[in-house]
């Protein structure tokens, strides 16, 4: 019997725009992903057997399904039918990221399991098989495969690396409301008209400047964008309030991740971070300090 351990880590977006409707029906996005250090702790241990059993044990989180219906368990699934094992494969998931947030909990807990059981057999599989894997699991999860820093366009799915060194103090905070993806979308929608083109938005002139800042490692408050922010944020009391009050608070700049609606808020140092974090954690809502990995 051995095992293996993985962080999981959550991600923000940087920038987040959404370019249309693809013909598929998914929509076409470009987004700057960036790997903070709130993390999930996922332990695959592998025992022989003869017949392929997987077995998911999730603490901290007693809503979360421990079946096929969790990311986790497909992504076992999809790796032992790809190399043909059949072993006793057994998943301890530790969460601390919360769900439906927009930090890509469930994909960075499936990445993490990928990656485990890649080098607990001896990695069988290249980075790019691992990555083809991904994207059958979520449009999320080849990114967090790598994590890091990058920018990833269509889906999400083709992702160019970008090098910085910049390295930032975070404030990552939840009103404890929750948004599934398919809600954010659709607010989405209503609000662009379907992204027939009659309704423009910012982002293309936001990008520019985050490149910028990447290259540069010199913080721009300015230089972050989220076309879900103004759509959800307006169906969520609590989030439009935390937002406000991270403000309050010192915050250099807030904005939601993903399709929301957990908010990242930059602060100038780690003294700072912290004691928002504690001010916000005795007004009831979640916080958590992190920092770019």
């Amino acid at each position: 019997m051995t095992a293996v351990k993985e962080k999981a880590y959550a991600k923000i977006n940087l920038y987040l725009d959404v370019l249309g409707i693809r013909e598929d029906g998914f929509h076409s996005i470009k987004t700057v992903m960036h790997s903070v250090s709130l993390y999930d702790d996922v332990t695959v241990t592998v025992s022989f057997a003869k017949e392929l059993s997987i077995k998911l044990d999730i603490e901290g989180n007693r809503f979360l399904p421990a079946d096929s219906k969790n990311l986790v368990y497909r992504a076992a699934m999809i790796f032992a039918q790809r190399l043909g094992i059949h072993d006793e494969i057994s998943i301890k998931l530790k969460k601390r990221i919360p769900v439906a947030a927009g930090l890509a909990g469930g994909s960075s807990d499936a990445a993490a399991t990928l990656r485990a059981l890649n080098k607990l057999y001896k990695r069988p599989f290249t980075t790019k098989a691992l990555l083809k894997m991904g994207e059958e699991l979520g449009s999320d999860v080849p990114y967090c495969i790598l994590g890091k820093t990058a920018l990833c366009e269509g889906r999400g799915e083709k992702m160019t690396s970008l090098n910085t060194d910049i390295k930032l103090n975070f404030i990552i905070a939840n009103a404890k409301e929750h948004v599934s993806t398919p809600e954010a979308y659709r607010a989405l929608d209503e609000k662009y008209s379907n992204f027939d083109g009659s309704v423009a938005n910012d982002g293309e002139n936001v990008f520019p400047a985050l490149l910028e800042m990447l290259k540069t490692g010199i913080f721009n408050k300015t230089a972050f964008f989220n076309i879900f922010e103004e759509p959800v944020l307006s169906g969520c009391e609590r989030s439009s309030k935390l937002k406000e009050r991270l403000i309050e608070l010192g915050a250099e700049c807030v904005m939601m991740s993903g399709s929301g609606p957990s908010l990242f808020a930059v602060f100038k140092d780690k003294e700072a971070s912290e004691t928002a974090r504690r001010a916000l954690i005795d007004e009831d809502f979640y916080a958590w300090c992190a920092e770019s990995v």
